[in-house]
């Protein structure tokens, strides 16, 4: 009896979500949330959502943000600040007011916090120090962030507790200051070596620039890049940026800038949808923009425990005659050609470079699982083997093809004539299969 389709897709779900499980037990996630989705109706379901992952062993970190609850404030009482290049000048009179609006949005988190049965709390574990003078503007009790108590943070989270980090620090004398949120998310992050930072807003992640050549096309399609590494993210910063808006600078820099300080994804979400960050946290596929430290971070050597994963996201392609068949044996014998692309450990696509002698390799058994189709990965990995073959010194690297020729032809491999192929790689050539011969000179 045959599987459907969306029983497949239902089962491999279920798969990733207990990889995930077992993977982020005890990991710290710092999550940054913007105040403008509190006044939504999902935003208690978020609160929700997030109290789920404390529940499965995730360690979490909280960060409010509290710019719209603190313009509330300053508008109530009728006082007024400016801001210079998106930075709020924090004047002795006001800073009563930012102190009562940073209030107002941790007690409002600490409260659904309690209705969801889990235990937060509030402290002051943050040294900071003053902004300063700036270009001849004083930026009066703006601050910066100078140090992260970590141990005390540790401890809270050794305890079960869910800390809430709000936007005010102290420096050495008892001094406050109003600390940018998310430059504050950023070094808690890396303070604790967060697994993952979370900017949760109502962005729906970082503009994607269609005219980037890491822009794949699906990403064009949704208007948002799925994922970007530091080189991307660092060279859409400095050549595509007009695509973005002041807000998804701050966000791609503040990511950037975590991701050089040890913080292993950084994920751009909008928490204004429902289940956003379960989805984002529990599927390799994710709907925000996430980032990470290199393009080849989610290629490793094949593992024999992989193979069973190599055989499942093959078999598609099997069935409609792109690839031959292979047993779990055939694969295990090759196995040290075997390349795999695994995002949180669940692998998304596979690839084999297999030496013919010292100047010919044979690119074959390239798949990606078709859930995950359309996100570049196959050109990845196909670029990373490449790199590899180049670097192991041989002169060409050649593939057999019955219907992706299309596809290889754009990575710049050209059509050739079985007469390229090594001697014993044309002994074993199937005449019946009829397949195309592509090779890439190095």
């Amino acid at each position: 009896m045959k599987t459907s389709k969306t029983a497949a897709g239902s089962i491999q779900t279920i798969r990733e979500v207990f990889g995930y499980l077992r993977r982020y037990r005890d990991q710290v996630f710092v999550i940054k949330i913007d105040d403008a989705l509190m006044g939504l109706p999902l935003f208690p379901l978020l609160i929700r959502d997030i109290v789920l992952l404390h529940q499965t062993g995730i360690r979490i970190v909280l960060v409010p943000g509290a710019k719209h609850s603190i313009d509330t404030v300053l508008q109530k009482y009728g006082t007024r600040t400016r801001a210079v290049e998106g930075v709020r000048v924090t004047t002795p009179e006001a800073m009563p007011l930012v102190k009562l609006g940073a209030s107002n949005v941790s007690n409002a988190v600490l409260s659904l916090l309690a209705e969801n049965e889990a235990h937060g709390v509030v402290g002051n574990w943050v040294r900071a120090r003053a902004v300063g003078v700036r270009k001849g503007l004083d930026y009066k009790q703006t601050g910066q962030v100078e140090k992260v108590d970590e141990g005390l943070l540790q401890g809270l989270l050794d305890d079960g507790l869910i800390p809430i980090v709000p936007n005010i620090g102290w420096n050495r004398v008892g001094k406050d200051y109003n600390l940018n949120s998310g430059e504050l998310a950023v070094a808690v992050a890396q303070a604790l070596q967060a697994t993952k930072l979370f900017f949760v807003g109502k962005e729906p992640g970082i503009p994607v620039a269609p005219e980037a050549p890491f822009a794949e096309a699906s990403e064009v399609h949704s208007g948002v890049f799925s994922n970007l590494d530091r080189d991307e993210g660092e060279s859409l910063l400095k050549d595509y940026a007009k695509v973005l808006g002041p807000g998804s600078k701050e966000l791609l820099s503040l990511a950037l800038k975590a991701l050089v300080g040890g913080v292993e994804r950084v994920h751009v979400i909008n928490g204004a949808r429902d289940g956003i960050l379960l989805q984002e946290v529990f599927s390799s596929a994710g709907q925000g923009t996430m980032l990470y430290v290199n393009a080849y971070d989610h290629i490793h050597p094949a593992q024999a425990a992989d193979i069973p994963e190599i055989l499942r996201i093959m078999q598609p392609y099997v069935d409609q005659g792109v690839l031959i068949q292979r047993s779990a044996e055939d694969i295990g014998q090759d196995l040290e050609h075997y390349t795999v692309y695994k995002v949180d450990d669940v692998l998304h696509g596979c690839g084999a470079l297999r030496p013919y002698g010292k100047a010919d390799a044979e690119l074959s058994a390239l798949v990606v699982d078709p859930a995950y189709a359309g996100r570049g990965t196959g050109g990845k990995i196909a670029a990373y083997l490449l790199k590899r073959a180049r670097k192991a010194g041989f002169k060409r690297v050649f593939l057999l093809t019955t219907q992706t020729s299309d596809f290889f032809m754009r990575l710049g491999f050209k059509e050739a004539p079985i007469s390229v192929l090594p001697v014993a790689r044309r002994k074993e050539f199937n005449r019946a299969r009829n397949s195309r011969v592509l090779a890439y000179t190095l």
